[in-house]
């Protein structure tokens, strides 16, 4: 064996194991030596057995298994492909992502999974609308390293016309804000801001954000920061003033108004065919809408003032079409 050959036969193993091993699909000693003399390298089982053991030294979590008969050699992945799945849907089904960025970050994840594990998952559903911002990732990190050294970032922010195109607020200047968390909510990505001027905080998301840089925090007044009542009360669907809303749904809705309320509403009335809880929430536009969507399987009960909007709503609607309808006989 060459000298050449035997400091890389330890890379030319490795990745015959990574491409195509996995717990259920080993791969035994003259099947490797097969497999490395189709790429150009005539070894022995002495030499092979050493790299083995090298590459085990230096950290590798290679197993030699016994199992049905047959005898192999395997990497231990630390992703399962259920794993992997999940993760390639969340980034499919980002929109912060650009489908570029989408698909880079797909075939890293890949990269995690024996041949066999990848010809296991379905095949890809198409994804979601995707930004034209190719730059959420950098920006992400620059955000973060911002955060992490105390820094401020100066940025460019911009809405998206009817156009398509990009409108940039004040005027395309730069704002000098203090970032203090990056989150994500419903497949979007936003970094939360500490203005000093203004002394309040704000949510701007991360694809609409441009030409980012770190930039020294000027102030010195410490910034009292609590994540979690910023998220509670920016990012909820029903932030605002609480209330109690009583609502009588049909009995088969109990596992949709769980998922949207969560288990600690008081369930007051049960029927055979209907059941009532009290739901502490705020009433806002969202809520409405979620009631409204679900016409003729609820009925709002309590607050009256809930149940006035909804009667309010209902008339405008019905008075808009009458009018074009009135509009169309005419």
């Amino acid at each position: 064996m060459k000298k050449g050959e035997m400091i890389i036969l330890p890379w030319a193993v490795r990745r015959i194991l990574y491409e195509e091993t996995d717990e259920q699909h080993r791969i035994s000693m003259p099947e490797l030596l097969a497999q490395l003399q189709e790429n150009g390298m005539t070894v022995s089982r002495r030499s092979v057995y050493k790299a083995i053991e090298i590459m085990k030294e230096y950290g590798e979590n290679i197993v030699f298994s016994r199992k049905g008969g047959f005898q192999g050699y395997y990497i231990q992945r630390r992703w399962t492909p259920a794993e992997i799945l999940f993760l390639r849907e969340t980034v499919n089904s980002s929109n912060a992502l650009s489908a570029a960025a989408s698909e880079n970050l797909n075939a890293k994840l890949l990269s995690l999974l024996s041949n066999p594990q990848k010809n296991s998952l379905p095949e890809e559903m198409p994804s979601a609308s995707k930004t034209d911002n190719e730059h959420v990732l950098v920006i992400i990190e620059t955000l973060l390293e911002a955060i992490a050294g105390g820094d401020a970032a100066d940025f460019l922010y911009y809405d998206i016309t009817i156009g398509h195109q990009r409108s940039y607020r004040r005027d395309r200047t730069h704002y000098h804000l203090v970032p203090c968390a990056v989150v994500s909510r419903a497949g979007r990505w936003y970094c939360i801001f500490y203005s000093r001027t203004h002394r309040s905080f704000s949510n701007y998301r991360i694809d609409k954000m441009e030409d980012v840089q770190i930039a020294p925090d000027e102030g010195s007044e410490p910034i009292r920061f609590d994540l979690q009542a910023h998220m509670r009360d920016s990012f909820q669907m029903y932030h605002g003033e609480p209330d109690t809303v009583t609502v009588r749904f049909e009995k088969d809705m109990a596992s949709i108004v769980y998922d949207e309320f969560g288990s600690d509403m008081i369930i007051s009335e049960v029927t055979d065919r209907t059941f009532t809880a009290n739901i502490r929430t705020s009433v806002t536009p969202t809520l409405i809408s979620w009631l409204v969507q679900f016409t003729g399987r609820l009925e709002v009960l309590r607050p009256q003032t809930l149940i006035g909007q909804l009667t309010g709503l209902s008339g405008k609607i019905i008075q808009q079409y009458r009018r074009k309808e009135d509009e169309q006989q005419s």
